[in-house]
């Protein structure tokens, strides 16, 4: 195992009726190990203050492989596996192992920096991008450039309709949301644009424990016969629902 940021023992509050290490906590370790990485490169809470930003999700996947239980101690690794060159995008993957070096979960997840005074997403200054860029990284990282910004953020496809336009900014605005939607948003987003773009379900239901990828399944199955303009539309709503309650 390597790049360990985080070791724990699972109290009693961390487990489910089922005596397992309940869905948060998973979570919660993952973050934890996510803010040791930081404060280990320098991005302490004092730092973090001085240059008002703050780290932020757009998508946290958990896969569960095996039990844990009351009273283990679990590792969590952490290691950037994609960031842009200035640090305002960036992917992690963590891995969580038992105590008996088995491996019981991996955590992937997808952020950016907030401006916590202005509330809008930022790049680090160059000092701290250059920094943050020495955190460990995955064999298969990969370095993106940042996006050129265009006079024209959106540009128009003579194939598209008004409609498939209004789609796809909405897709981008998701990105400029402050907030990450609690986990059932997330799934109707992911719903509706999986029945907007694909249409009826396509996928094999999901095996028994794949606890993620099942509720994705039912999400997408519960749109089957809504057509693609439907969907768009809904979405559409959606998004802007989202921005309201903000």
């Amino acid at each position: 195992m390597e790049n360990i940021f985080y070791e724990g023992k699972v109290i009693w509050s961390m487990v489910d009726a089922n005596m397992h290490l309940r869905h948060s906590a998973y979570a919660d370790f993952a973050a934890q190990a996510r803010l040791e990485i930081l404060h280990s490169t320098g991005f302490n809470a004092d730092l973090l203050e001085k240059l008002h930003v703050g780290p932020i999700l757009f998508r946290e996947e958990l896969i569960y492989m095996r039990e844990v239980r009351p009273n283990d101690t679990i590792r969590i690794t952490c290691a950037l596996t994609k960031a842009r060159k200035d640090g305002s995008r960036w992917s992690f993957k963590q891995e969580m192992f038992r105590s008996d070096g088995i491996q019981a979960a991996q955590i992937n997840v997808d952020g950016a920096w907030i401006d916590t005074v202005k509330r809008k997403l930022v790049a680090l200054p160059e000092e701290w991008a250059t920094k943050f860029l020495h955190i460990p990284k995955s064999p298969d990282f990969v370095l993106e450039e940042v996006p050129v910004k265009k006079i024209e953020t959106v540009i128009s496809n003579k194939n598209m309709t008004p409609l498939e336009e209004k789609f796809e900014t909405a897709k981008k605005r998701v990105m400029e949301l402050t907030e990450k939607p609690s986990n059932e948003k997330m799934l109707e987003l992911y719903a509706l644009n999986k029945q907007a773009t694909i249409g009826d379900i396509n996928a094999e239901k999901p095996a028994m424990f794949d606890f993620v990828a099942a509720a994705k399944y039912n999400a997408w199955n519960a749109k089957k016969g809504m057509s693609k303009e439907d969907a768009q539309q809904k979405y559409i709503d959606f998004v802007e629902g989202l921005f309201q309650k903000a």
